[in-house]
Parts: structure tokens; sequence; C-alpha cells
């Protein structure tokens, strides 16, 4: 009976001293959060010790940061000359092994970015963390400043006008300023739908029948 009191207090000790050392391992916790205002707006969760999160293999994904801790906190854009849905803005926020980390960076969407690469972040992958955008309509031959923190960038505006019917992103910072969209044929003038995101984080945008 003593022998088996002195074994059970031992793996008593030896699962407390297993659950403090796991507790005491720096535990890596980020968002990446990606932006295109022709596409829309995606999101990413990595996380390590314990390994989780939403990408196609965390176990990889971890096994890469402990490699290369600086595809986060110093990550690699890389530029082509891509068309409109080529280009991403990529944030990152969170926590790299206990350390508070936030960047951020312009890039094209490629495997020869490191960062997407080492993260097996195909556009299979992208698009299936797209998230649902935010949306508000115009009323045609209006403008209208939306408040900070309702639209954000990437989110989408639209307007139906003249049988015509626009969408327009807005504009991610600081890739571009403003945005604008343009229509028209028949017997109708050309109509125009444009979009601004602002330094104080509001949103302006403007319906209109244009000029031919």
């Amino acid at each position: 009976m003593r022998l088996m009191a002195l074994v059970i207090v031992a793996l008593a000790v030896s699962t407390t001293a297993s659950q403090a050392s796991d507790r005491s391992t720096p535990s890596t916790k980020l968002t990446i959060v990606a932006l295109n205002p022709w596409v829309g707006r995606a999101v990413f969760n990595v996380n390590c010790e314990p390994t989780g999160g939403d990408l196609p293999d965390p176990t990889n994904a971890c096994a890469a940061l402990d490699r290369q801790p600086d595809l986060v906190t110093n990550p690699q854009p890389f530029v082509c000359r891509g068309g409109p849905a080529s280009h991403w803005l990529i944030e990152i926020s969170g926590s790299l092994k206990g350390q508070a980390t936030r960047q951020s960076f312009d890039t094209c969407w490629t495997f020869q970015a490191p960062l997407i690469q080492e993260f097996a972040l195909t556009w299979d992958v992208l698009r299936a963390h797209l998230v649902p955008r935010r949306h508000k309509s115009l009323r045609p031959g209006t403008t209208r400043r939306f408040a900070p923190g309702v639209l954000r960038p990437a989110d989408l505006v639209t307007c139906n006008i003249l049988g015509y019917h626009l969408s327009l992103g807005v504009p991610v910072p600081p890739v571009a300023p403003g945005g604008r969209a343009t229509l028209g044929g028949g017997a109708h003038s050309a109509v125009a739908l444009w979009v601004a995101y602002n330094r104080d984080a509001s949103v302006t945008a403007s319906c209109h029948r244009g000029k031919r």
C-alpha cells in the first residue's frame, strides 16, 4: 500500500510539473487579414503551443514560424504586374511566442511571397477564407459620408442608376486613396459611382449621372 501511494504521488507530481511546463511555454496566436477592394476581406488564424487555427496545415505553419519568425515580424512582399485582384494588403496582429507583433505589407498573392508560400495559402484557400463584406447602397444622384467604422476597407458600395447596377469596393489605404466605376451606353448618359476612404476612417461615396 505504501508503494502504491508513492507511485500515485509521483504520478501526480509529474502531471503537475508537465502542466506547469505547458503553461510556461509562450504561445503564438496570430490573425492575418488580407484586403483587396475588388475581391474583399479574408481572415486567417494561426495558433501554436498548442497547434491550431484554420490554415491548411497548422503543424507545418508552426514549424515554418519556428524556422523563420521573420515571416511575420519582417514579411517580404513580391511585386508583380497582375490585375486588380492580384494586389493585396496583408495585416498581421497578435503574439508570436508571447511577444506582441503587428505588421502590414502590400504584395501580389503568389507563392513567391514567403508568408503565402510557407502557409500554403493558395487561391482556393484565399477564397475559402473570404468573409461577408459590409454593404451600403446609394440613391441615384446623391453623395453620402459613412461614419468611421460603418464601412471598412474592401467592403462594398453599390448604386442602381438609369438601369445600371454599379458596384465598387472601399479602397484599401495606402494602396489607393479612392476608386471610381463608370458605365454608359445606348440612349443613357454615362453614370458613375465614386468611393473614397478618408484619413479619419470615414467613407465618402457619390452616385451620379456623368457627362458623355
